[in-house]
């Protein structure tokens, strides 16, 4: 089986914070090289909540023309007024994105399971590209109800979800209640090869910024059968640079490892967030060295 190796990219910027386009198409090259088959802009990791619709436009436009064809493209179009995400999924296809990732209500998510059904219905009307459902708990406060994907899955109105829920019996149930044409994508990095085993069908996780060629070695092995090769590389591989991730901030801590490798030209984030101090950066960097 051929699983998928996305990344939901960082957006760099320069010391100004203005867009930095041309570390962004160094970090496609460097993704795309590692084994990156879906480049995924304007995620959680990308700052989508940080951006102006104008800069979301340019990150897709450039990503799309740095992918070359090399990898298939998945922006992110979150936000909360059914309007706004239409508009973002229609620039996205102009841009030359090959799938829009629409992440769940953040505000006003006491209106679950009911609301979400019908804000995603919504959001489809209309779209000329393929949708990928996106839910993460910790960044919404809510969790998509399995009936609430299963439904939009069942009706054709979503292609796939990445579920960052960080719920194993969560991700089961999704298997098992949509479609084996509707994709089910891990975006806990932590459950990435247990996921696989379970029949999931691959992930987009912010490791592969760091390494991106541990999830196609895990996956590979999985599909060999060698469960004992998949494991070593979750533990070994994903897992420190994971939990590094977790305790420090996604974004600042690829942004400040890809900047001390070179990937892009530095470590620079937006507010609310803030950069890792160099002492920290360093750290991470050695004990993070392939």
């Amino acid at each position: 089986m051929d699983y998928s190796v996305g990344c939901p990219m960082v957006t760099p910027f320069e010391d100004d914070g203005t867009l930095d386009r041309a570390s962004l198409r160094s970090l496609v090259d460097h993704l795309v090289a590692g084994g990156v088959d879906r480049l995924v802009p304007c995620g959680t990791t990308g700052e989508f909540a940080s951006l102006t619709d104008a800069e979301r436009r340019a990150v897709v436009e450039t990503t799309v023309e740095a992918a070359d064809g090399r990898a298939s493209v998945m922006a992110g179009v979150g936000g909360t007024a059914v309007a706004d995400v239409r508009e973002r999924i229609a620039a996205a296809a102009d841009a030359g994105a090959d799938a829009a990732l629409v992440v769940a209500p953040y505000y006003g998510g006491q209106a679950a399971p009911a609301g979400n059904e019908r804000f995603f219905d919504a959001v489809a009307a209309g779209a000329s590209i393929p949708l990928y459902l996106y839910d993460i708990p910790s960044a919404t406060g809510q969790s998509l109800a399995v009936e609430t994907v299963a439904s939009l899955a069942e009706r054709g109105r979503y292609d796939g979800i990445k579920d960052s829920s960080g719920d194993l019996t969560h991700f089961d149930e999704l298997l098992d209640r949509t479609p084996d044409s509707f994709e089910v994508l891990q975006g806990w990095d932590a459950q990435y090869v247990p996921s696989l085993l379970m029949g999931g069908d691959g992930g987009i996780n912010a490791v592969t910024h760091v390494r991106p060629a541990a999830l196609g070695r895990a996956s590979s092995a999985v599909a060999d059968g060698d469960v004992a090769a998949a494991r070593a590389v979750q533990f070994d591989e994903i897992d420190p640079v994971f939990r590094s991730a977790a305790e420090h901030g996604f974004a600042p801590v690829c942004k400040a490892i890809l900047a001390r490798r070179g990937v892009i030209e530095n470590a620079a984030v937006r507010p609310p967030l803030v950069a890792l101090d160099d002492a920290t950066a360093s750290e991470l960097v050695e004990r993070l060295e392939d």
